[in-house]
């Protein structure tokens, strides 16, 4: 591997030739790759490296190992480019294997040995990876924690001073998606050390140089960035490898504390996964609950699902409701405590209570809290009617005599 002095004006330069010729060679079937925009970086980047090992995590249709066998070809020397995919078929056309382009732009290479290693993750194929990594890509899973995960992954594979390529840099600025796949935009602004990015704005692929030795300072690092809330949950056999990986590297206190990390991390993903998945379930309880008034068996579920889910504004909500329809006002009022406490700014919520608290005839309380459901949202008249309704009828009951 060259040592040089990299930035993205340079790599974008020597890159932008070599990206229009591939370009023109481009299958029409491939689809979800890098675009035209992240290339020239790649290609460039490549060819001034010279790197003898080069490593992608996200295979998927080949078509940016293509851009890297092709800048590879041109160094003249011996090298490996490893791919590396859990997938065995290309995700957006099932019929085609995962790098099918690879083998249909260069199925005979001379100096590039290329191996492509399918249906498993990176951690389970480390021993055939083997050491000396001097340049990787990191564009599979964008989900925090995954390209940090990755890094981890790799890092005792990776060779002094090498450069990883990060892809999708600012993927969550897009509405479509739904402001999520972060991990790559973590990683990449955490980073201490050299790093560069494309011209494109926002850019979507940069390069982080690792440091000459990976110290307790860089380890640090890394494990405070695993603590920002992940994404998505991970498979616990996965991080349990990748802790005794990074224990086995760099000392078993650093393989502890990741482990730790990532049991803390994951079961906060789990628990955050396990509601989002609970929502549908509900709302379709609060529609059969709004559908079927005066019903015994929507009670009965209501009170069941909220042995499940004990947190649940909704559950609690509507509970209330269903038993003042069939006269248990005691019990409504309890649930509608609850509900209040669970979503204390909703004014639905606020609005009934103090229509409970009405039939109950607690008038003060009842009015507070009619009146702060109408300063939460003036614009629904029921939430008047009801504190008229409440007005009239303290005037008309009697005052107790002191």
């Amino acid at each position: 591997m060259i040592n040089l002095q990299l930035n993205s004006d340079l790599c974008e330069s020597v890159g932008q030739v070599h990206s229009k010729r591939m370009l023109e060679r481009r299958p029409s079937w491939i689809g979800g790759n890098i675009s035209n925009l992240d290339q020239p970086l790649l290609i460039g980047l490549t060819k001034l490296l010279q790197p003898r090992k080069v490593v992608e995590i996200g295979v998927a249709s080949g078509w940016s190992g293509c851009l890297f066998i092709d800048a590879l070809i041109s160094t003249h020397q011996p090298v490996e480019y490893i791919g590396i995919d859990t997938s065995l078929a290309y995700y957006l056309d099932k019929t085609r294997n995962t790098g099918a382009a690879i083998n249909e732009l260069f199925p005979d290479i001379a100096n590039v040995h290329c191996r492509l290693l399918l249906g498993k993750a990176t951690i389970n194929v480390l021993e055939q990876i083997g050491k000396n990594i001097e340049l990787a890509f990191i564009d599979a899973d964008h989900h925090h924690p995954w390209a940090i995960l990755d890094l981890l992954t790799l890092l005792p594979a990776l060779a002094p001073s090498s450069y990883v390529l990060l892809h999708d840099l600012n993927l969550s600025t897009f509405e479509r998606h739904k402001h999520a796949n972060r991990g790559p935009k973590y990683l990449y602004e955490c980073w201490p050390f050299a790093k560069f990015h494309s011209s494109q704005k926002p850019p979507m692929i940069g390069a982080i140089q690792m440091p000459t030795h990976v110290d307790e300072g860089l380890l640090q690092l890394l494990l405070d960035t695993i603590h920002t809330p992940w994404e998505v949950p991970i498979e616990t056999s996965i991080l349990q490898k990748i802790a005794t990986a990074i224990g086995l590297q760099f000392g078993t206190s650093w393989g502890v504390n990741f482990q730790k990390s990532f049991n803390e991390m994951n079961n906060k993903s789990v628990h955050s996964q396990f509601d989002k998945n609970t929502q549908p379930f509900i709302n379709s309880l609060v529609h059969l609950a709004k559908k079927y008034t005066h019903s015994e068996e929507i009670i009965e579920l209501l009170k069941n699902a909220i042995l499940l889910f004990p947190n649940e504004w909704k559950l609690f909500h509507h509970l209330s409701v269903a038993l003042q329809d069939i006269g248990d006002n005691i019990g409504a009022l309890a649930a509608s405590y609850r509900a209040v406490e669970l979503s204390s700014d909703n004014p639905h919520v606020l609005s009934f209570h103090g229509q409970l608290l009405l039939v109950s005839k607690n008038f003060a309380e009842a009015e507070r809290y009619m009146r702060l459901a109408i300063a939460l949202d003036n614009n629904i008249s029921i939430f008047q009617h009801r504190l008229i309704m409440l007005l009239e009828k303290a005037k008309e009951s009697p005052k107790i005599e002191q």
